[in-house]
């Protein structure tokens, strides 16, 4: 075997494992769903068109078949400027501490098990074949067909994975389902403990924390962590944490299709519901704005006769289904609503304060919008004996979690606003409308990669977006080249205000150009995920200064 070939082999073997750790990272961010899956690649579908490593590596994959008898020494070069590239990507991943992988999880470890299997099923038919076809004095290509069996897996690897995912799917699902029935047996046994159930579009976790800060102040509660707000991820919180030493159990319930919230509902049967707010986030799996609707009333519909449903009376898409129900409903509806203390609100940079029934509230929290999210706990918490004093002294004690926007002190100086978590659209007008009352003179930035699963509103909504940034910042830094199109209905890049517009994807350009802008008098907003890269390496730039 050749230099040439053994230096193809080794650079395949470091490309396959890094596409290998992000593919099967990809699946487990997606939660291992075909239909999240089907809806990135729809919301991308210049995915191929921007991969010109691969392109190239299937074009010389068909040429190689072309020229099976005669390969000229010439196709294995670029076989190795293929897999060169590649690698230098790689280093360039590894020193920006940007190379993705997953966590190691049963499901993973049998992934990659399968992944090395079919590989090595693949290396031994080639190997076979391969001894055959030469004792058979066929003519073929030397060992230079080694470069063409490499082509090959990097060009399926991605298929192969997904399909190693497809099918062993079942087995896990009928895993989770026994968890699951193992978790409502649980719960059905309880006595004492009283569940308390939240979602919404946005803003669940954060009113899970709110509510928990409150209600801890007085009583014994259990939550679920993080953003475990799957049918699974509340199971796996029933079966190890819930049980009737605690008061209350607050479940946070997320979904992306009608029946989820209905499911998670029929494990743990909440008493009382919270319904956040509703707006097209996730709008491409659900399929409608009406499909969102009803799949996140499904949790006030659950309620029993003596429930109580707390609703954001703010949200239009949530009055307009109210008014619809019948007068029949048993359970009882409040609703919250900031227009009724609205004259009362003041922004700081670092906390917001509020009136409530002429009791004053302080937030060392970023932003108004949090203090909806708030009302709703105040009322639950009332609801369940806490008087407003007692609700006034927790309040003082929320503080912001990894999962909301916080602050932090940027290169000379500068502030950077860090809402990188998640994003939403009612999110993204909210921190531009902090940004805008609590940083007046200062040069507003905003670093944003758009949003994901809006389907066929995704034009209307960025559009919305942008406009909004143009008001508000001097420079927008856009990280999602697919978003540029959705800047201008007619196509064209003439700003529509004083604010810069930059498309840029590439995180290193994005930050050196930051770099250049910051100031004292410099407020950056790193708006939903992927702008925490950015952030990130700003960060080392001011740990290095």
């Amino acid at each position: 075997m050749s230099i040439i070939l053994i230096a193809i082999f080794i650079l395949f073997l470091i490309k396959l494992l890094r596409d290998s750790l992000y593919f099967v990272w990809f699946w487990q961010v997606k939660e291992y769903r075909i239909d999240r899956m089907i809806s990135h690649l729809k919301e991308n579908d210049k995915i191929f068109q921007n991969n010109l490593l691969y392109i190239s590596a299937v074009i010389i994959f068909i040429l190689y078949l072309i020229s099976l008898k005669n390969v000229p020494l010439f196709f294995q070069y670029l076989v190795l400027i293929i897999f060169l590239f590649s690698f230098l990507q790689i280093v360039k991943e590894i020193k920006n501490r940007n190379l993705k992988r997953p966590k190691p999880t049963l499901k993973v470890i049998l992934i990659f098990l399968l992944l090395a299997i079919v590989y090595s099923m693949i290396a031994f038919c080639w190997i076979s074949s391969f001894v055959a076809l030469k004792e058979a004095k066929l003519p073929i290509g030397s060992l230079a067909s080694v470069a063409e069996l490499l082509l090959f897996v990097y060009i399926v690897n991605s298929l192969v994975i997904s399909s190693i995912v497809l099918a062993i799917n079942p087995l896990f699902i009928f895993q989770k389902r026994r968890l699951i029935k193992r978790a409502t047996l649980k719960m059905a046994g309880l006595k004492k403990i009283k569940v308390i159930g939240i979602t919404g579009s946005y803003g669940k976790t954060s009113t899970k924390e709110f509510l928990y800060t409150i209600l801890s102040q007085k009583y014994k509660v259990v939550r679920t962590e993080g953003n475990n707000n799957t049918n699974i991820g509340v199971a796996y919180t029933v079966l190890n944490k819930v049980n009737d030493d605690y008061d209350y159990f607050i479940c946070e319930m997320g979904a992306y299709k009608i029946g989820e919230i209905a499911e998670i509902c029929s494990i743990v049967q909440p008493e009382i519901g919270i319904l956040t707010g509703i707006n097209e986030q996730h709008l491409e799996l659900f399929g409608s704005i009406e499909n969102t609707i009803k799949a996140k009333f499904e949790l006030i519909k659950s309620l029993p006769e003596n429930g109580m449903g707390i609703l954001n009376g703010d949200n239009e898409y949530i009055k307009t289904e109210i008014g619809n129900w019948s007068k029949g409903f048993s359970p009882t509806i409040k609703l919250f609503q900031t227009k009724d203390i609205a004259p009362n609100i003041k922004v700081y940079q670092d906390c917001v304060e509020f009136v409530y029934r002429d009791q004053k509230f302080k937030l060392n929290l970023l932003g108004k919008h949090y203090i909806e999210n708030v009302l709703s706990a105040i009322m639950v918490a009332e609801h369940l004996g806490m008087n407003l004093e007692e609700i006034k002294n927790a309040t003082e004690k929320i503080k912001p979690t990894e999962y909301m926007m916080g602050k932090l002190v940027g290169p000379n100086d500068s502030v950077f606003i860090d809402d990188s978590y998640s994003a939403n659209p009612d999110g993204v007008i909210a921190a531009l409308d902090y940004l805008n009352e609590a940083y007046s003179g200062y040069k507003k930035i905003i670093v944003f990669p758009g949003i994901m699963d809006l389907g066929k509103e995704s034009r209307d909504i960025h559009k919305k977006l942008f406009d909004r940034i143009g008001e508000v910042c001097n420079i927008a830094y856009i990280l999602n080249q697919d978003t540029k199109r959705l800047h201008s209905p007619i196509g064209t890049m003439e700003p529509a205000s004083d604010c810069e517009f930059i498309f840029e994807k590439d995180f290193d350009k994005v930050t050196k150009m930051i770099k250049n802008n910051l100031d004292k008098n410099t407020v950056v907003l790193l708006e939903s995920r992927g702008a925490e890269v950015v952030m990130i390496k700003l960060k080392r730039i001011n740990n290095d200064q």
